[in-house]
């Protein structure tokens, strides 16, 4: 088997709902040469949760996009409440 294979967003929705349809995960693994053992169980998690756009990813890592996006919501968030605790003190 070969390893680092490019499976399109399209295709591993395919193969997620061929899985939920009862067909084994080692048969599916087989015909599209996908390595991993936990791969299509990952996909299908993610697919099940609705995290459907982290299938678009060539990897399972988020998007460098959005984990820019969710670090930058992550520095506000914190910054935002140090303001709060600031703010509070200060009136009291």
């Amino acid at each position: 088997m070969a390893k680092h294979n490019y499976y399109p967003e399209t295709l591993k929705i395919q193969i997620i709902e061929r899985l939920l349809a009862g067909e084994s995960g080692s048969s599916l693994r087989e015909e599209f040469n996908i390595p991993g053992r936990g791969t299509i169980y990952k996909w299908k998690q993610w697919y099940l949760k609705g995290e459907i756009h982290r299938l678009k990813a060539s990897s399972g890592r988020p998007l460098e996009q959005e984990a820019s996006i969710y670090q930058t919501l992550q520095d506000r968030e914190k910054e935002l409440e140090l303001l709060k605790k600031f703010f509070s003190k200060e009136r009291w």
